[in-house]
């Protein structure tokens, strides 16, 4: 890491030199870089330790129990990847007479972590837990996040809960917030409730979660309530193609994974959606200060080159013409193109087009979800807008009055809400920019190698390939032999001589020629025709 010093001498610039980090062929190593330039917090201070081994030590006494509502006979249960250590959400799901019961049941956070003590202070600082192919970086200490606050089976564990009551087509007929402590009766994991779910769990697996097969088949069974509801209002199915990096054992990648979602990822997606706008719901309601996860409607300027794009693409978009589309016209979009070959490519191009979440003291909807109000209650142990809004919902439910509340809460909420997106930005950037460099590492390993791919971009100078792993990388129009290409401004290239046509979305072959881990950056050849 090089830190320029200016000297006012002309062009020259003095630099000191602050850290070495090792190679740049190594994406380790370059992720170590990353998250020093991003300004991305590693090690906990000494204070903040030093509380973390005072709290880890506490446990559920008799007067918790007897403070709190006593769920530890029902039951409960998590559901997270086989290698999640931090479970900071449970759920619990009753069918009723007019519809169900769904308990949503949130680690504690706030019971532990106190507003401005040191852990408060470190954890407002790093705003949320960064991800990254070899590591986490956590919020919290781990003596937290994976140890008094994670729900773990087996244990009594204290919880912040959401206990909502649905009819039938899954309108939300009541809710509350409680103080309480559980005893979760299973731990969950993906891949295995995905095989129950399946109908193809072994006897075993089946064994393991009978205290919970009731109520994982009425979630399951809601679930599914939730997702058609969620589609008649217009809710866009929009995801991002994200990767699953294998590493050996030193850290190298290995093998690039499309990472999928199973019935029971869906599952617990739609309940944690249902608690968080069930907080967002009971903030406004008192009208007290709050953080909203809010997503603004687009801008007409990009919905306008959103329908340019897709009409040289041959993809009908109708509805954008119109004043305002709503999201139903944007899912109308991305189920036209579903199992097409350009589904990836616009499903893209429409993520490209909205706006940014973010979080704000200020309610105005969200627009991918088609939702009136919404926020982030379910995980506090990752994210600080979830940790604040624990804190200010715990006063309500205490009884604290309006006008404490807004006292006490007011600037907090607005300066919560812009810190904590500015962290998110950071993370994101963080994490994509160790993600370019770990797909380069691999990429390095398989020069030479054949492969198809969609034309996922268009520049002046060449076009830009996506390969079935989510490799991206860039063709020079200057490897096209005997060619001499005419760029249309925005969705392909025709060469004038043979009149071929290099259209976006459209399959071509390619040779992975080089790859520069330090940069992320990727360059392919064309295959002869």
């Amino acid at each position: 890491m090089i830190q320029p010093k200016a000297d006012n001498r002309g062009d020259w610039t003095q630099a000191e030199i602050k850290s070495v980090f090792g190679t740049g062929d190594r994406a380790r190593v370059c992720a170590d870089a990353i998250i020093v330039r991003c300004g991305i917090p590693t090690e906990f201070p000494p204070e903040v330790m030093a509380e973390a081994e005072e709290i880890s030590k506490m446990t559920v006494t008799q007067e918790d129990i007897d403070s709190r509502l006593d769920l530890r006979d029902e039951p409960i249960f998590t559901i997270d990847s086989a290698d999640a250590k931090d479970l900071d959400d449970a759920i619990s799901v009753h069918k009723t007479v007019d519809g169900y019961t769904l308990g949503v049941h949130i680690a504690d956070v706030s019971h532990y972590v106190k507003a401005k003590s040191a852990i408060d202070n470190e954890a407002f600082r790093r705003g949320t837990s960064v991800y990254f192919a070899d590591r986490v970086i956590p919020m919290l200490p781990e003596a937290l996040s994976n140890g008094v606050c994670s729900l773990n089976a087996g244990t009594e564990k204290l919880t912040f809960s959401a206990l909502m009551d649905f009819d039938k087509e899954g309108n939300m007929l009541d809710y509350r917030f409680e103080k309480a402590v559980i005893n979760s009766k299973v731990r969950g994991v993906y891949s295995e409730v995905n095989e129950i779910l399946a109908g193809t769990a072994s006897q075993e697996l089946l064994d393991k979660y009978a205290p919970v097969m009731e109520s994982l088949m009425a979630a399951k069974e809601l679930a599914g309530v939730f997702e058609k509801a969620a589609e008649a209002r217009g809710n866009m199915d929009l995801s991002s193609d994200e990767t699953k990096f294998v590493l050996d054992e030193n850290g190298v990648c290995i093998d690039l994974l499309p990472r999928t979602t199973g019935e029971s990822e869906q599952l617990i997606e739609q309940m944690m959606i249902a608690a968080n706008i069930a907080s967002a719901k009971a903030a406004l309601k008192a009208e007290i200060p709050f953080l909203y996860r809010v997503h603004e409607r687009p801008q007409p300027d990009r919905v306008e080159e959103l329908a340019e794009l897709l009409e040289r693409l041959g993809v009908p978009c109708r509805e954008l013409r119109k004043g305002k589309p709503s999201t139903k016209d944007f899912a109308a979009i991305l189920d036209r193109v579903k199992d097409t070959p350009r589904a990836s490519l616009v499903n893209q191009r429409v993520l490209r087009t909205m706006e940014k979440a973010h979080y704000a003291d200020r309610e105005v909807g969200h627009f991918g979800l088609a939702l009136g109000e919404y926020s982030h209650f379910t995980s506090p142990i990752r994210r600080y807008p979830d940790t604040s809004i624990h804190r200010i919902l715990s006063d309500l439910v205490a009884g604290e009055d309006q006008t404490t509340l807004k006292r006490r809460y007011g600037e907090f909420a607005t300066l919560s809400a812009s810190e904590s997106s500015k962290n998110e930005v950071r993370a994101v950037t963080g994490e994509r920019s160790a993600e370019d460099c770990y797909m380069a590492e691999y990429m390095k390993a398989h020069l030479g190698e054949r492969h198809m791919g969609i034309i996922s971009g268009v520049t002046p100078k060449g076009i830009f390939v996506k390969l079935d792993n989510n490799a991206e990388g860039f063709v020079s129009l200057n490897d096209f032999e005997n060619c001499e290409f005419e760029y249309d401004g925005e969705v392909s290239h025709r060469d004038l001589r043979s009149g071929r046509v290099l259209m976006m979305g459209e399959e071509i072959g390619i040779i992975v020629a080089a790859a520069d881990v330090a940069t992320g950056r990727i360059d392919f050849m064309p295959q002869e025709p």
